[in-house]
Formats: structure tokens, C-alpha cells, sequence
């Protein structure tokens, strides 16, 4: 345990025990803590291994900037441990090592590999021969990445709101400056919105004892009116919008005036050894302390360019942490107070000195400490130090990712060794030390903010003036390139695992950009987006091409600034589901209710099968609401569907019905239905479910350019409609109905228009099913009354319901094809088996008739090499091929598919259809259907399985 005693400003609750595990194990924690605090205080030391090199990483930044502590939490991968709360019973696991944490086999690549895997290696290695590149592939992408997402999910648990805000200024970072400018825009009269993304405005101050005075200004700025989001991450700007995140909302949040405070990111330091456990920033370490009462380690190292390391030590001494040593890359004389009271304290002060190299196996057990070229002292000019701790701060670099993202300029500035803020566009404004306030970034704020307010003609005061040059603490030193290259691997980029030596490498190669440089090594391309690996990489690409710093430049600042899960992006599972007017009463009969299209429909009440026999034995009702229902209506509908359609509708007498199929121009099905002349001038015309809205724009449109004499009304939504089919059902409609149902009077392909138990109807008298069938359609507003009254009126029937597998069931024994399973977009009628529907002897063109002309030639020769058939095939042994399953030929190869398959408890066998060479359609021909590992003989039908020749139907 490393638990220290209370601290000031602490943001646990030490009287609120959380439990959690990790990869497993039992971990014991305090309400506040984060993942990596609670691991740390009990000893867990490894949080990751590295991304190329499998070595161990531990914590660094603890502020959510680095990759060292990412895990999987709840099965959910790339989470960074050191900002996320723990919570009751969370799941965490590490990523990227395999058995395990403490025992990766990959870290062998560390060990041996590190001459075998330069830059690009696999591009250089896994080249020959060509046909074992799947199999590199295979293994490379198996080895690549920092997480496993899962094999499969059932539903959607991002539940994200988009939020749309409006506001008349946004600040982007909730550290003094922030608090203060948002402050005086809101006190000026703004409507103001600041994000932050820590769980409480502050920033730094609040593991730096000014936790205080953070939490103060953050109820000055509620009170102000204010709007606070905490633990809001901005993603990015968007051409004025800006992206927020924030659990589970994303705001889009549209501002007047934007002003960034976003600070400052601290670098790390490049020598050899530094992504070791151990190796921490200032920042990171002084979080520990502070935020969760954790000690880093018992005897540190620091290694600094500024006074920042300075006050992390005293820090540390501070906890209780033995200081052993400070290297101080100025050359500070006299020492500056913090130096001096270090020493004061007992730690040795190294001015000029810098860290060399950190040494360890598990973790830093030493580091070697060195003065630069310039070291005037006498003395040695290395020493070695025991510790467990090296701390250490490269300086700074403004956070400017989001500001030049707004259209924003850096510029190199040789003073800081940074990229600072160069230029701002209109409505932007920058406070704090990103924008370089130095000691004061309170009063940086508070004019950032009273400008962006007066920039929109709110308050009474003078626009303030521009904060003039901003005046630095205490000198501070640009830190080399690397230090101590030749005594180990130096890492540039800790999420890549890019090297000084890459970037050498690179340049040697002739990627001697930085942009093409980070697309060769991928330095800046992994979680921390260049927070922390950019500023190192410019440094050792201007030291290997000998350009300055500002003419290398940086690279591209692109969103998103933080890591976001896809699901937050995606925002709120957004289905519009259409249900028909009786769906409560499916709900009520216990229906499994599924998807069909944008449909909720009764998939089956129980028993698919049984439910199908009841329609052969006695009577069922199925809901087909759901069919597109268009009237077309005017002196020329006939002539209107005869060019739509491929056969004839002109011709059709009213009161009759005829099946019709759509095809586009190159005479492929798109669609197919019942067309029910109403009279002279009126067509009821039904459509496929998930078709509808397809047909009526298919309709529009061709109406608009022929510009007849033709009305198109869609009353898909207003008229519900039944089907009621079976030996019982003529036997029902009696009850229900005056209308004779004879079948001299009523007979197949009639429509009739009558009362059905009260309610006006037309009668499609149809059989999609097989047994004869009435179509029952009927206002939606009636639709739960009717169903009622049908299901009553066939009680003594054995009437049942039955959904939408049982009609799959019956009409596949009918070989009725589904528009969209059974085809597809090269299926024509010819090749589906119909070509007894395309009149090409029609005197007037209609769609797709010169393709069709073609189809028809070609279908009159012998079968061409490669055409298809649509058809039935059987199975003797019960095995039920999946649909898609493919269609082998002689020598094994996949010449076609299975589109649907069932077994039929009516006919005791396995049934469906497939698409199959022409050469072997015909009744009695054998095939082969690969599936799954299973090799299935199955016999082709072109007949309908039941009822061939219709009688039933007729009857």
C-alpha cells in the first residue's frame, strides 16, 4: 500500500470503499479514485505493454494525455486508466499482452527484434513470396492493435443524445483562465458555455494547492450563469460547430465567439530507457500525490528544463518521497529559490545535467544522470543514482491542436523551445498558457473574456487592450533532440513506438518531412494524437536534416483532439419502426415480434410449423398491413401500368386481379405485386412491404416526365389489411359478410368491394399461401375491430393466427419468389422462372423492354456458359441448407446459391430455392450445396411443391 496520509484538496472519499476487478483479481478502492490510482496504491506497477515492442509501460502523465494506462473496462477497449473512476463491479483487463500482463510472449520482439523491425519493416519483409501474403497478413493484424472489439453484439448500448446549443460564447478548458473569462463574458451579459474535461473545473491548480481558488471561481461562474460541463471532452471545430462529449450527449454547440484556454501539454524528455515504470512526468507524479494520496515511488530523480520539476520535488519531499537527485538543465546561477531550497532539503542540485539513461527490468531500479556538451564544471561528467522514481519535464507545448483546427497559426518560438500561438482568426481568442500568460492566468481570462463579450456589443467598458508579451517565470532550457542515444532504445513517440532511430531511419529514407515522416513511422498517428510525440519528433527531424525547428514545422492538427468511442459519434440508435394498426393485438398473443424492412411484424406466435398446418387443415389470419397500397386513377392508368409493368393491366376487367412484376430499365425485378382493377379508370395496386416507398418515387417519377392523365394516391398508412386463408376460410367469410363467397360467385383473381363485420372493405380473393385466400382491406382505423372479428367468427374453425416465418413456409411451397431474397439485381423474369409475364408483343414500349428483347434472344439459344435459373430443389434427409449457402458444379467450384430453404411439416421434407446453371434446370436434375462444411444432394423442382397445377387454390 502506498497510501499516503490525508492530503489538502484530495479527491477521494476514504470513507466510501469501491470494489472493482482487475484481469480478474479483486481490487479495493475509494469513491474518487480513478482506475490507475486505485491499481497503483496496490502495487501494480505494469498497466500495459507498448504497442510494437511489447514493453512495459507504466503510468505517466495521469491526466488522460498519454497511452501508458490504456484498458478494456466492461469489455469496452482503449479506456485510459488514469482518468476513468472506478466503479462497483467494473471489469477491467489489460490490453495487449498475451497470456498475460506480467508474462508477454510478443515482448520477445523487444528482446530480439528491434534490428528486424525498422519503419515500414512489414512492407520490406513480407513481400515474397506473393502468395503467402494472406497468410502475413493474417498474422500482422493479428499482432497489430490495442484491443479486441467483440465478435458480435446483439444490440446497440450507446444510448448518445445529440444536443444542439446556441450559445454567445464558448470556452474550451475549465482551468483559471478559463473560469475567469467565462466569468466576465457571463457577467457582461453573455450566454456562456465552458467544457472542461476533467471531472471538475481547475486544471492544474488543482494538484498544484490552488484547489481552492479553482473551486471558488467555479461557483462564481455558476452563479454567473454559466453553463458548466464537466468531464466534457471537445472533439474538434467544424466550420464554426463545435463538438463536445460528454457521456452520454454530444453537444454541437454553435458559438459567437470562441475563446481556447486550453493550457499547456507536458513533454516528455527523450533518452535512453524513458518509457520505462517509473519514468513519470512532473505533472503525473504531483496528481498522485495530490488528487489521490498516492506515492509515486520512496526515492526520486527528477530531470527538468524548468522550474515545473523544481516544484514537483519539493512536492514529492514534501509527501515523503526522498529527493535523491535534481538535474537541472539550466545553468542557473545563482540557483533559482526552488533549487535552493531543495538543497536545503538534501537533494543534490545538477545544474547543466540532464538524464542519460533509466535502467530496470520491471521497473526503474537507476538512472544515469549527464551534463551536456557545455558543462564548464570540473568533476565527472555522469552519475549513476538508485531510485524507483524518475520524474521528469521536458517543458511545455501549448495545447493548439483545437485553435488551429478553428483556423489558427503557430509559429516556432525559440525562447520557449515551443509552437506557439501565432495568429487568431476572427472570433477566436486564446487565454491562459496557451495563448503564454505566464504567472497570471487569471487576468489573461479576464480579458479574453471581456473582449469575446464586447466583440458582441455586450458591457459597458472599453474593449480591452491585447495582453502584451507575457513574462516567464524563470528562464527555462530547450531540451536536445535526444540524450544518450547510443545506451538504449530512446523513444520519440511512446504510443508507436517510435524511436530516435526511426526518425533517423526515416530521413535516410527520404521522408525527410515531417508529414511524410509521421505517415512512414507513424510518430504523432497513435492515442495521444502528438500531445506528447510531436514536439520530440520535430526537434530530431530538424537535428537530422539540419533545418531550425519553425522551417520543419508541425504536422496537421485534425479531430478528433480527444479519444471518443464510435458509439457516442453515432449518436441515439435512430430506427423509425412503422407498425401496423393491429400490432397490440400481436403483442398480445404472445407474437415474437421482429424486423421485417422498417416493419415491427409478428415473426410467429409460438409454433412456425404448427401454425403453418393449421392454413392447410382449417384457417389462419395473418396481418398484411404492411403491403404498399397505391389507387392510380384517370382516363390513362391503364395505359400508365401498361408501361411500368412488363405484362398487361389496359386489358384487365374490372373486378379482376393479375400479378404484376417491376423491372428497371436493364430489365432486372425491382418489385412485384396484385393489380386490382376498381373500374374504369381506378387500379388498386399492392406492392412489396419494404418496396413501398421505392414504388411510389418509381411511380412519381415516370408520371411527372410522361405527364398523363393519371392521379397516385399512397394509402399505405390508412388502409390495414388481413389475409384470411385455409379450407375454413370461405366457410368464415360467410359469418362476416353478405357478400355471396361462392366460388361461382367470388371466384380466384376476383375483387370485390363489401362490408366485412361492418367495416367497408375490398376483397382480394389471392392465394400467396396456397389455400384459398381472402385479402382483406380495410381503414387502419378498424383494425384491431376486425381482426377481433375474425379471429371470433373462426373459433369454432380452429382458426389461429399465424406471422410471417409460417407465410415463408407456405408460399416457398407455392415457389412464390420474395423479391430481394429470391432475386436480386441481375435477376430478370426470364431467369426467375417467369417468363410468361413479359409481353413483348405489346404495342407500346414500357420500362425495360429493349433489355428484356435481349434476354429473350439469348434465352432462346442453348443455355449460355454461366446462366442462371431460379428454382426449386428437395432434400430427403432433413438437413435444412442456410440461406446463401453455395452451389458447387463437378469440379467443386460455387456456380450459384441457395435463396431460401425450409422444411415443410405439410409436405415432410426439406424444400426451397436456388439460383443454379440453366444447364441443370430441369425436374429431376441433381445438385451439390456446400454449407458449412457439409456437403448436401438435393433434387430440382420447377414445379410449385404444393398444389402444382392451383386446383386448391381455385377450388
Amino acid at each position: 500500500m502506498t497510501r499516503l496520509p490525508a492530503q489538502p484538496g484530495e479527491r477521494i472519499d476514504r470513507s466510501a470503499p469501491v470494489g472493482f476487478t482487475f484481469d480478474g483479481k479483486r481490487v479495493e478502492a475509494l469513491e474518487g479514485d480513478t482506475i490507475a490510482s486505485a491499481l497503483f496504491v496496490e502495487g501494480q506497477r505494469t498497466f500495459s505493454r507498448s504497442f510494437k515492442y511489447h514493453r512495459r509501460r507504466g503510468l505517466l502523465c495521469c491526466a488522460g494525455q498519454c497511452p501508458n494506462c490504456l484498458v478494456a473496462v466492461d469489455g469496452a477497449p482503449g479506456v485510459r486508466a488514469c482518468t476513468e473512476p472506478v466503479r462497483e463491479g467494473m471489469k477491467v483487463e489489460h490490453l495487449n499482452a498475451s497470456p498475460s500482463l506480467e508474462h508477454d510472449v510478443m515482448a520477445v520482439t523487444d528482446a530480439v527484434g528491434g534490428p528486424f523491425t525498422p519503419p515500414g519493416f512489414y512492407y520490406k519483409t513480407f513481400i515474397r513470396p506473393r502468395r503467402l501474403w494472406p497468410l502475413y497478413e493474417k498474422v500482422l493484424r493479428n499482432a497489430a492493435g490495442l484491443g479486441k472489439l467483440r465478435a458480435s453484439q446483439d444490440e446497440r448500448e450507446w444510448r448518445t443524445e445529440y444536443r444542439r446549443r446556441h450559445a454567445d460564447v464558448l470556452v474550451v478548458g475549465g482551468g483559471l483562465a478559463g473560469l475567469r473569462a467565462a466569468i466576465a463574458a457571463a457577467e457582461a451579459g453573455a450566454d456562456v458555455v465552458l467544457a472542461d474535461e476533467g471531472p471538475e473545473p481547475g486544471g492544474r491548480a488543482l494538484a498544484e494547492g490552488g484547489h481552492g481558488r479553482a473551486r471558488e471561481l467555479a461557483e462564481q461562474a455558476r452563479a454567473a450563469g454559466v453553463e458548466v460541463l464537466a468531464s466534457a471532452s471537445v472533439l474538434g471545430c467544424f466550420d464554426g460547430l463545435v463538438a463536445v462529449w460528454q457521456a452520454s450527449t454530444l453537444h454541437q454547440v454553435r458559438a459567437r465567439q470562441l475563446v481556447f484556454a486550453t493550457g499547456v501539454v507536458e513533454q516528455p524528455l527523450v533518452f535512453a530507457g524513458n518509457d520505462l515504470p517509473g519514468v513519470m512526468l512532473s505533472g503525473g507524479a504531483q496528481r498522485l500525490v495530490s488528487l489521490y494520496a498516492a506515492a509515486p515511488g520512496t526515492r526520486a530523480v527528477v530531470a527538468t528544463t524548468s522550474d515545473r520539476g523544481l516544484e514537483a520535488a519539493l512536492a514529492l519531499h514534501a509527501a515523503g518521497v526522498q529527493v535523491v537527485a535534481v538535474a537541472d538543465l539550466r545553468n542557473s546561477s545563482p540557483p533559482t529559490p526552488a533549487a535552493a531550497e531543495l538543497q536545503r532539503a538534501g537533494a543534490e542540485v545538477l545544474a547543466g545535467w540532464t538524464a542519460l539513461h533509466a535502467e530496470g527490468r520491471k521497473a526503474v531500479q537507476a538512472v544515469t544522470l549527464g551534463a551536456l556538451s557545455d558543462h564548464n564544471g570540473s568533476g565527472p561528467r555522469e552519475r549513476r543514482f538508485q531510485c524507483d522514481l524518475v520524474v521528469m519535464s521536458g517543458g511545455v507545448a501549448p495545447a493548439t491542436s483545437l485553435i488551429a483546427q478553428a483556423g489558427g497559426r503557430t509559429a516556432y518560438d525559440g525562447a520557449r523551445g515551443h509552437f506557439a500561438v501565432a495568429e487568431l482568426p476572427d472570433g477566436v481568442l486564446a487565454a491562459g498558457a496557451v495563448a503564454g500568460a505566464g504567472d497570471d492566468p487569471e487576468r489573461s481570462g479576464q480579458r479574453a473574456g471581456a473582449q469575446a463579450a464586447h466583440a458582441l456589443g455586450l458591457g459597458d467598458a472599453p474593449a480591452p487592450a491585447a495582453d502584451g508579451p507575457a513574462e516567464r517565470r524563470a528562464p527555462e532550457a530547450v531540451p536536445p533532440a535526444v540524450a544518450g542515444a547510443g545506451r538504449g532504445k530512446c523513444f520519440a513517440c511512446l504510443c508507436e513506438d517510435v524511436t530516435a532511430k526511426d526518425i533517423h531511419l526515416s530521413v535516410e529514407e527520404g521522408y525527410d518531412s515531417i508529414e511524410l515522416s509521421k505517415r512512414y513511422t507513424t510518430a504523432t498517428m497513435g492515442p495521444c494524437q502528438g500531445r506528447m510525440c510531436q514536439l520530440p519528433a520535430v526537434r530530431l527531424m530538424a537535428q537530422e536534416t539540419g533545418q531550425d525547428l519553425q522551417s520543419v514545422g508541425t504536422t496537421t492538427a485534425r479531430p478528433p483532439w480527444s479519444a471518443v468511442p464510435l458509439g457516442a459519434l453515432a449518436g441515439r440508435p435512430f430506427e423509425p419502426a412503422k407498425r401496423s394498426a393491429i400490432h397490440p393485438r400481436h403483442r398480445a398473443l404472445g407474437a415474437r415480434v421482429m424486423w421485417a424492412g422498417d416493419w415491427r411484424r409478428a415473426y410467429d406466435y409460438g409454433d412456425p410449423e404448427g401454425e403453418a398446418l393449421a392454413v392447410h387443415e382449417a384457417a389462419g389470419l395473418i396481418d398484411v398491413s404492411t403491403l404498399g397500397k397505391l389507387i392510380v386513377r384517370g382516363p390513362e392508368a391503364g395505359a400508365f401500368l401498361d408501361r411500368l409493368y412488363p405484362n398487361r393491366f389496359a386489358n384487365l376487367k374490372p373486378g379482376r386481379i393479375r400479378y404484376g412484376v417491376l423491372t428497371s430499365d436493364a430489365g432486372r425485378i425491382t418489385d412485384d405485386g396484385t393489380i386490382c382493377r376498381l373500374d374504369d379508370e381506378s387500379f388498386y395496386v399492392t406492392t412489396t412491404s419494404s418496396g413501398a416507398g421505392a414504388v411510389e418515387q418509381w411511380f412519381s417519377w415516370w408520371l411527372a416526365d410522361w405527364r398523363m392523365q393519371v392521379t397516385l394516391t399512397d394509402v399505405t398508412q390508412g388502409l390495414a389489411a388481413v389475409n384470411l386463408a385455409g379450407p375454413r376460410a370461405r366457410e368464415i367469410m360467410g359469418r362476416l359478410t353478405d357478400l355471396d363467397c361462392s366460388n361461382e360467385a367470388f371466384a380466384y383473381l376476383d375483387g370485390k368491394r363489401a362490408k366485412v363485420a361492418g367495416v367497408p372493405a375490398l376483397i382480394l380473393r389471392i392465394g400467396f399461401v396456397g389455400e384459398v385466400g381472402y385479402e382483406i382491406h380495410f381503414p387502419s382505423a378498424y383494425g384491431q375491430d376486425v381482426w377481433d372479428a375474425i379471429l371470433e367468427a373462426g373459433a369454432d374453425h380452429a382458426i389461429r393466427p399465424f406471422g410471417l416465418e409460417p407465410q415463408r413456409i407456405l408460399r416457398l411451397q407455392k415457389l412464390h419468389i420474395i423479391v430481394g431474397q429470391d432475386t436480386d439485381s441481375e435477376s430478370t423474369p426470364y431467369g426467375a422462372g417467369m417468363p410468361w409475364i413479359v409481353k413483348l408483343d405489346k404495342d407500346e414500349d414500357f420500362i425495360g423492354k429493349w433489355a428484356l428483347e435481349h434476354a429473350a434472344e439469348n434465352r432462346a439459344h442453348p443455355p449460355a456458359e454461366g446462366s442462371l435459373a431460379l428454382v426449386g430443389f428437395t432434400l430427403a434427409d432433413g438437413d435444412v441448407p442456410t440461406e446463401g449457402a453455395a452451389v458447387l458444379d463437378a469440379r467443386g467450384e460455387p456456380v450459384g446459391q441457395v435463396t431460401s430453404a425450409r422444411h415443410s411439416r405439410q409436405l415432410g421434407r426439406v424444400i426451397g430455392m436456388a439460383w443454379v446453371p440453366a444447364a441443370v434446370a430441369s425436374d429431376g436434375a441433381s445438385i451439390t450445396i456446400s454449407d458449412d462444411r457439409r456437403t448436401l444432394r438435393a433434387e430440382v423442382m420447377t414445379k410449385p411443391f404444393y398444389d402444382p397445377d392451383g386446383e386448391v387454390l381455385r377450388a
